[in-house]
This record gives structure tokens, sequence and C-alpha cells, in this order.
């Protein structure tokens, strides 16, 4: 495994890493809000037979750094494009989670020559005024008490209530990774979900695209996610059953059957 560390010209400082052999297609992998790169270990022993894996921390999240509370979905856009730069990686197939499904759309949109493709799961391009008025809501209950502080409230909001009390191990797990994130980087990319611009710049998306949704997810429903697949040429979004918000947690042999599937599609 190779590790780098990378300094970006705004003071924010990215952790990464690549796994596998140079010879596989590269795939980059981006976390949802509040989580680290070990969003994808599950997943990580298989995307390793296939793929030449690309991992890193969203800044003011794991191991990465943010010098503010301020940030765009285009910087953390840039962020991933300087990952694929320190690597020397020209093109790669980008997934994402969540908040990394928006920085992959941002990623098509804007560097679509860095990518393959992508494969946007458990995401959104828009958020309404009380979407905003609940993220300002939360920011505030970090700035006062932490991460600690929305860590239950934000797993019941991620997976449901049989997925939690099955899996305690695993929620701790991921209860770990919202500690791990730091009250400032939680802000930064709060607000650069509250301030992005997807809904009105989808419909440029030229690259080969894939939407992976969740049953159960109550944050990007599969409502929503089907709408966004109409408005990509060639898109499709598949719904993943008893699936809440991190399919890679929930449904990960599932997710990577789409992740294999549209890898083969795009190959040929």
């Amino acid at each position: 495994m190779q590790t780098a560390k990378i300094h970006r010209p705004d003071g924010a400082i990215i952790s990464c890493d690549v796994q596998g052999d140079a010879a596989l297609p590269p795939l980059l992998l981006s976390n949802s809000l509040a989580t680290t790169r070990a969003l994808w270990d599950d997943m990580l022993p298989e995307l390793l037979k296939e793929f030449r894996v690309i991992r890193y921390d969203t800044r003011g999240h794991g191991e990465s750094q943010t010098p503010n509370g301020n940030a765009t979905l285009g910087d953390l856009a840039n962020d991933a494009v300087a990952v694929l730069d320190e690597f020397k990686v020209a093109r790669a197939l980008m997934v994402g989670i969540s908040l990394g499904g928006m920085t992959a759309l941002e990623m098509a949109v804007h560097h679509g020559d860095r990518l393959t493709g992508i494969v946007a799961c458990n995401c959104r391009d828009f958020v309404d005024d009380a979407g905003k008025a609940a993220w300002e809501e939360r920011i505030g209950i970090t700035q006062k008490g932490g991460m600690t502080a929305i860590a239950s409230g934000t797993i019941a909001r991620w997976f449901t209530d049989d997925f939690r009390l099955s899996n305690p191990d695993l929620m701790q797990r991921v209860a770990d990774m919202i500690n791990a994130t730091q009250p400032l980087g939680f802000e930064a990319c709060a607000r650069a979900i509250m301030t992005m611009t997807l809904q009105s710049k989808i419909d440029a998306i030229s690259i080969p695209a894939h939407f992976v949704a969740g049953s159960d997810d109550g944050a990007a429903s599969s409502d929503v996610m089907n709408a966004m697949a109409k408005r990509v040429s060639g898109a499709a979004c598949t719904t993943l059953a008893d699936c809440g918000h991190l399919s890679s947690l929930n449904r990960g042999p599932e997710l990577l059957h789409e992740i294999r599937t549209f890898a083969t599609h795009i190959s040929n």
C-alpha cells in the first residue's frame, strides 16, 4: 500500500492511499459525510481482485484536515482530482456514497476527462429549505457538544431499527467513524451539501453514469435518485432492497455486484 498526504492550496490536507495491482483498472472511492475511508473496509478484499483501489479521507474527516468550516462541492471535487494526480492516475472509475456520490457527480460535470465513469450511491442533487435548516441545527449541535452529540441520531437516520439491533459491532464501527470526524470538517462538508448546485448541472454529464439507491434510505430516496438518473444520458438507477443510507455497509455484496456490472459495461 502506498500512502500520501496532499497539501492543498487553501490549507486542507488530504490523507489518501492506493492498493492493488497497478495493471488493474483504477477505482476511486469517496466517502459519506461523517465517515472515513474505512467505509469501504468490508468490500476492499473483493474490490482488490479486480481494481487498483484508491481511497481518501474527505477534508476534515479521519486523517485529513480542513482549514476552516467552509467548503464547496467544487473544493471536494478538486481534492479528488489532486488524489488522482498524486498517484499519477489519468482516469478512474469513481464510486461515491452520499457526499461521495455528490462529489462524483460534481467530478463528472467539471472533470469528466479524469473519469471513465461514476457510480453515485445514496445521494441527491438538491437540498430544500427544510433540509438546510436541519443541517444548520446539526452544525450548531456539533459546535457545542462535538460529534458525539449527533452520533446516535445520525446512525438512526442511516440504518433501520432491525439492522442496527442485528449488527451492534458494525454500529460501533460507524460511531467510531462519526466521532473521528472533526466538527469543523463536518461543518465544512455540510455547507458544501447545503450550497451545491448539481440540480442545474447534471444534465451536462456526458460520461457513463450509474445510480444506486436504497429502498429504506430516508436521506436520498429512490424517487429522487431515479429522477436524477433520468436526466443523465444513458444512466440507470438500481434500488437495493432493505438498504438504508450507507450501501457499502448495509448491502455490500449487492453494491459490489453493481460496481462490477457497471465496470464491465463501460469497459465494453
